[in-house]
């Protein structure tokens, strides 16, 4: 993906509403501008400009562009394009290093997609690969916003990244809440004046400067994936009673609490609910029978419970735990955690 954006309104981005809206284009190498002021004359005021891929891609014309856009009264940002390596923080310093020192209008940009060729995300990658890559930058004191196309953003990321300027692709039908909260690359085969051949036309809003962070989406799609977050709250108070404000949103006290359940199943501690984390909530949930030889996350749970050693197999240790509990409590000793025992470990 390459942009730059095309502006029909007097470009002050300083104290204007949300809904101001800026006409652009995205650009990289392969994208051929052949008048400058031509570009500007048409109405472009921004142009993003392909700064790196991966973790060791550089956009050839980067600083050319860098240093040419502004002379004609261009505002310039920058986007990096994600590759599924599994490297994130890696990648994100790459591409801090490569626009470092260069005027930088808008926020920067990480665009995240399926590729035509490589390895595709799952949503889990998605999700962990974008948190880390965001904090990370963010942590550097820049500010950041997400480009993805409207399927891949509602599958994989809404309600599962920081609050962080969108901008999305969808061609042919307006993305939700555009053009408040959410700016639109409406075709990847458009013409403008300046640039030969197809160019991704957009519309942008303020969100681009960084002086407003779009709200939580209300939207259909928003609402399960609130209903999701709220489950896992609400599923994380009664396994670990965590106390959690069982509201829908992933603060720093729900990711703070998925990193600990995390922890004791032995699970990649991300702070981010994917399928793995649900499933080890669900199964422990589920009250399963439990005896001598069971393996998995719901034997990790009881020895939590019992303050012994973690290692998801229930052996002698596990089973002596069991009987001492089912002692203290009043229950029979036979060893096995049945309906009884989860009605005390959940009393």
């Amino acid at each position: 993906m390459a942009l730059a954006f095309m502006v029909g309104v007097f470009f002050m981005p300083q104290n204007v509403s949300a809904a101001n809206i800026y006409n652009g284009v995205d650009v990289y190498e392969y994208s051929n501008i052949t008048d400058y002021q031509a570009l500007r004359n048409a109405g472009v005021s921004v142009i993003i400009q392909k700064a790196s891929e991966g973790n060791n891609y550089n956009d050839k014309l980067l600083y050319y562009r860098a240093s040419t856009a502004p002379k004609y009264g261009f505002k310039i940002g920058y986007y990096h394009f994600a590759s599924n390596n599994g490297q994130p923080v890696t990648q994100a310093q790459h591409f801090l290093s490569r626009i470092k020192g260069l005027q930088n209008d808008t926020v920067l940009w990480l665009d995240i997609e399926q590729p035509y060729i490589g390895k595709h995300w799952t949503r889990s990658e998605a999700i962990s690969f974008t948190n880390q890559f965001i904090n990370y930058v963010q942590s550097q004191g820049y500010k950041i916003g997400i480009y993805a196309n409207t399927s891949f953003y509602y599958e994989n990321l809404q309600g599962n990244i920081p609050n962080v300027p969108l901008w999305m692709a969808s061609y042919g039908k307006q993305p939700d809440q555009y053009p408040e909260r959410v700016s639109w690359q409406y075709t990847g085969t458009g013409y403008v004046a300046g640039i030969a051949g197809y160019a991704d036309k957009d519309y942008f809003n303020d969100t681009i400067f960084g002086d407003y962070l779009p709200a939580p989406n209300t939207s259909t799609n928003s609402t399960s994936v609130d209903n999701e977050i709220k489950q896992i709250q609400h599923n994380l108070n009664r396994v670990m009673n965590f106390g959690l404000v069982e509201d829908g949103i992933q603060g720093s006290q729900t990711t703070q609490a998925i990193t600990e359940f995390q922890k004791i199943e032995g699970l990649i501690t991300d702070g981010i609910a994917g399928t793995k984390t649900v499933s080890a909530l669900n199964e422990i949930l589920s009250f399963p029978l439990c005896k001598y030889g069971n393996r998995g996350y719901t034997t990790r749970y009881l020895q939590y419970r019992y303050q012994i050693g973690i290692d998801g197999i229930f052996g002698n240790q596990t089973r002596q735990a069991t009987m001492t509990y089912q002692r203290s409590n009043g229950l029979m000793e036979d060893e096995i955690v049945g309906q009884n025992t989860w009605n005390a470990l959940f009393r």
